[in-house]
C-alpha cells in the first residue's frame, strides 16, 4: 500500500514546519506550499491524497484555492485552517468543497484524526465507484436475443419493475430464474438495497430456519453467539427464495407471518423484529399442483404469486442461442483472463441440434468446458462435449431396453437433470428418498452421504 501524501499550504514557515515533522513521524509524505500560486503548480505535477491550507495567503486565501483544488480535481480532498474562524467563512469554505474546517490553535493529534478520516472517507468513495462501475460493466441481461419468446418475456419482466408486491418466477432448471430476479432488484425500487438469496431445495427445517430467521445466543446447542437471519439482512431490500417449492411445511406458515405482518422472530427470542423486504420466489414446478397435493399452504402460494411471471426455456428460443453462446463466450473470456473466442459454424449448428435438458445453464457449462479444453480462439464441433444425453433420450423413447436398463437411464437422467439433488429427483421420480438412496447405490451412480 502506498505513502499517503499531504500538502500543507501555509505562509508560515515556522508552522509548516511543525506540521510537517508531526506528520512525517506518522509515516506521511509531505508537500510544503508557501502561495496560492505554488500550490497549484504542485498539484499539477503531484496529485496529493490531502491538502491542508491556511486561509489567509500572501496571493490569495485558502476558500479560492480550496475552490481551484476541486476544480482540478475533486478527488482531493482538502482542510482549511484559520486563526479568524466565523460561520460566514465555515460555510463558504464547505460549499466550496472543503471536507473541514479548523479554528487555530488545533492540537496535532485531533488534526491527524481529521486527516485520516477524510482520506479513508474519499477512499471508500471511490471503492464505492469503481464498485458501480464495476456493476454496471457486469450488469446482468436476462433478455439476450431477438425471437418472438423473449421479446414477451422481456416486456412482462418490465412491467413488474415498479411494483412493491411479491413476485413468484416460473421456470425450468437453468433456464435463469436467479438472473431474472437478480434483474428485478437491480432496476427496481429497493436497488440501492440489499439483494439476499438462499435456495431451499435440499436444506433441512433447523438449517433453513436459522438461515432465514437467525438465532439469539444460547438459542440451541451450539448456538454461541446471535446471529441476524437472512430476513433481518434484507431489510428495506430484496429477498430471493430459489426453489420455494422445497420449504419445509413448518417454515411456511413463519414466512407467510413476515409477508403478511412484516414481522418475525429470531429462534430463542420472544420479540418481534419489524421488517420490510421485497420477496422474489422461484420454482421449476407448479406450486399449484403443490397446493392440491396439500404439501404448500394455499394462503402462502396466493401471497407470493401475486405477480407471477415465466422464464421461457431454451428450446422455446432456439433461434437466440447464436447470440446467446456469443453473449456468455463473452463474458468468459473476461472472467478467466482468456482472449476472445470464437464459434465455428459446425459449432453453431450442433448447439443448435441439441435439445438443452438443462438449458442456459448446461449452455454455459458446456461452452466453458470448451473454451478450457480448447486452448484456441476458435471453438468447434469436436471441442463441444454432449455427454451423450441426446442418445441417452432417444434410447428412452425406443422400446429396445429391458425393464432394468430403462430404470437405469431414467433414474440417471432425472439425477442428473436435478443436479444430483436425491430430494428433489425422488419427488419426481415418485418415490421414496430411502428408495432412491438405495437405487444409486445398486446402479454404482455417486449418491450424498446421508
Amino acid at each position: 500500500m502506498g505513502v499517503d501524501r499531504i500538502l500543507i499550504v501555509d505562509d508560515d514557515a515556522s508552522v509548516r514546519a511543525g506540521i510537517r515533522s508531526y506528520f512525517a513521524a506518522k509515516g506521511y509524505a509531505v508537500l510544503e506550499a508557501g502561495t496560492v500560486r505554488h500550490a497549484q503548480e504542485l498539484l499539477a505535477r503531484s496529485r496529493p491524497d490531502l491538502a491542508l491550507i491556511d486561509y489567509q495567503l500572501p496571493d490569495g486565501n485558502g476558500v479560492e484555492l480550496v475552490r481551484a483544488i476541486a476544480a482540478m480535481d475533486a478527488r482531493v480532498p482538502s482542510i482549511l485552517l484559520t486563526g479568524h474562524g466565523s460561520i460566514d467563512l465555515a460555510v463558504r469554505a464547505v460549499k466550496e468543497g472543503a471536507e473541514q474546517f479548523v479554528t487555530k490553535p488545533i492540537e496535532l493529534g485531533a488534526l491527524q484524526i481529521l486527516v485520516e478520516r477524510a482520506i479513508e472517507q474519499q477512499r471508500d468513495l471511490k471503492k464505492a465507484v469503481a464498485h458501480t462501475a464495476r456493476e454496471e460493466r457486469d450488469e446482468v441481461w436476462p433478455f439476450v436475443g431477438d425471437s418472438a419468446a423473449v421479446r414477451r418475456f422481456a416486456e412482462e419482466a418490465r412491467r413488474l419493475l415498479c411494483s412493491e408486491s411479491s413476485i413468484l418466477i416460473h421456470g425450468e432448471t437453468g433456464s435463469g430464474k436467479g438472473l431474472l430476479a437478480r434483474w428485478l432488484h437491480q432496476h427496481g425500487p429497493r436497488r440501492r438495497e440489499a439483494f439476499v438469496d438462499l435456495n431451499c431445495a435440499g436444506l433441512a427445517r433447523d438449517l433453513l430456519e436459522s438461515e432465514l430467521f437467525g438465532y439469539d445466543k444460547g438459542a440451541f446447542t451450539g448456538a454461541v453467539a446471535t446471529k441476524p437471519g437472512l430476513i433481518e439482512v434484507a431489510h428495506r431490500g430484496s429477498l430471493f427464495l430459489d426453489e420455494i417449492g422445497d420449504l419445509d411445511e413448518a417454515v411456511q406458515p413463519k414466512l407467510l407471518k413476515v409477508l403478511e405482518e412484516k414481522r418475525f422472530r429470531r429462534l430463542g427470542e420472544v420479540r418481534d423484529r419489524e421488517v420490510s423486504v421485497r420477496l422474489i420466489s422461484a420454482s421449476h414446478r407448479r406450486l399449484s399442483e403443490l397446493v392440491a397435493a396439500g404439501s404448500f399452504r394455499r394462503d402462502l402460494y396466493y401471497r407470493i404469486s401475486t405477480l407471477p411471471i415465466t422464464v421461457p426455456s431454451l428450446r422455446e428460443r432456439l433461434e437466440d442461442l447464436p447470440e446467446l453462446a456469443h453473449d456468455i463466450l463473452r463474458r468468459l473470456a473476461a472472467d478467466l483472463g482468456h482472449p476472445a473466442v470464437e464459434l465455428a459454424p459446425d459449432a453453431i449448428d450442433a448447439l443448435c441440434a441439441y435439445p438443452f435438458p438443462g438449458n442456459v445453464r448446461e449452455l454455459r457449462n458446456i461452452l466453458e468446458r470448451a473454451v478450457l479444453i480448447s486452448g484456441t480462439d476458435l471453438i468447434c464441433r469436436a471441442d463441444l462435449a454432449f455427454l451423450g444425453a441426446r442418445e441417452e433420450t432417444a434410447n428412452l423413447q425406443t422400446g429396445d431396453l429391458t425393464l432394468q436398463e430403462l430404470e437405469r437411464r431414467q433414474i440417471e437422467h432425472v439425477y442428473r437433470e436435478e443436479a444430483c439433488n436425491v430430494e428433489r429427483s425422488a419427488r419426481r421420480l415418485g418415490i421414496p428418498r430411502s428408495s432412491l438412496y438405495q437405487k444409486l447405490r445398486r446402479l454404482g451412480l455417486s449418491a450424498p452421504r446421508r
